[in-house]
């Protein structure tokens, strides 16, 4: 397959202050924003050490508050829920098992093990509350139950009808596009006229009024190249560069918008936040 090049052009309008990058010597496994603040919480694995760990950031004043592994968790903990002032993680008890098996609770401010829940899983958050939902396997059934998320203290049993119905995430993900879809044609000729390629495989989209977000892929020699651009309604770029290349496939989930900041990953341990200002 020939060799596809795309000249990077300058943005016209994005200040430094916009963007902030943070490098990880770990890589980023997954990113997950808090519902209610400008923090997010990152998980981070190093395959060669197998250790985890956990950086919590905030997006008010762009700084990394802490990276920790805490006490109680291993390779096998993984990042559950997010809310209130707790992270949620998951442990698993049985590596060959792939179920998660005890529920446990840090603490935003201090990114410590403050409550344990052996044998019960995270199940979602209840939004306005400081309770979460909790779920036990019992025999041949699943035992619900509310949790105070701040003591972690086991209250009212609830059955799965009265659970109250899943909130919308309150942020946005983009739409992937691929050449048979509907409007793959349309948004790889945009793309033609703005970053002259015709060659993308796949193009994840996203809208946030006055700007349009595109995270598209190249191949080269079997490998895949993604790019991120971002312009606004005049059409004038406003964010494009290169995030990753030479990678096995096209990557999933490397993109999130909530609020005003558009959070992506460069290469496998770079986290940055784009400012949208409106």
């Amino acid at each position: 397959m020939s060799k596809t090049t795309i000249s990077i052009r300058q943005p016209v309008s994005l200040s430094p202050e916009n963007l902030f990058t943070h490098t990880f010597s770990e890589t980023i496994w997954r990113v997950m924003p808090h519902p209610d603040r400008d923090e997010w919480i990152v998980e981070l694995r190093d395959a060669e050490t197998k250790t985890v760990s956990w950086a919590l950031l905030d997006l008010t004043t762009n700084q990394v508050l802490w990276q920790k592994s805490p006490s109680a968790t291993e390779w096998w903990t993984t990042l559950a829920g997010f809310a209130g002032d707790r992270v949620f993680l998951h442990n698993y008890r049985f590596p060959d098992i792939p179920e998660p098996t005890d529920l446990l609770a840090l603490s935003v401010a201090e990114g410590e093990v403050v409550w344990a829940l052996p044998g019960w899983l995270f199940v979602r958050i209840l939004p306005g509350t400081e309770q979460i939902v909790v779920a036990q396997k019992q025999a041949e059934r699943i035992q619900y139950q509310l949790c105070d998320s701040n003591s972690g203290l086991l209250k009212n049993p609830v059955l799965e009808k009265d659970l109250p119905a899943v909130t919308e995430p309150n942020h946005h993900i983009p739409v992937r596009y691929e050449p048979h879809d509907i409007y793959f044609r349309q948004l790889s000729a945009f793309l033609g006229r703005m970053v002259e390629t015709q060659d993308a495989v796949a193009i994840d989209y996203l809208e946030s009024d006055p700007y349009v977000v595109f995270s598209y892929y190249l191949y080269d020699q079997e490998k895949a190249a993604q790019y991120l651009l971002v312009v606004n309604r005049n059409r004038e770029i406003i964010y494009h560069n290169l995030l990753s290349d030479k990678r096995p496939g096209i990557s999933l989930d490397t993109i999130l918008l909530k609020n005003n900041h558009l959070v992506f990953l460069r290469n496998t341990n770079e986290l940055n936040s784009l400012t949208l200002t409106h």
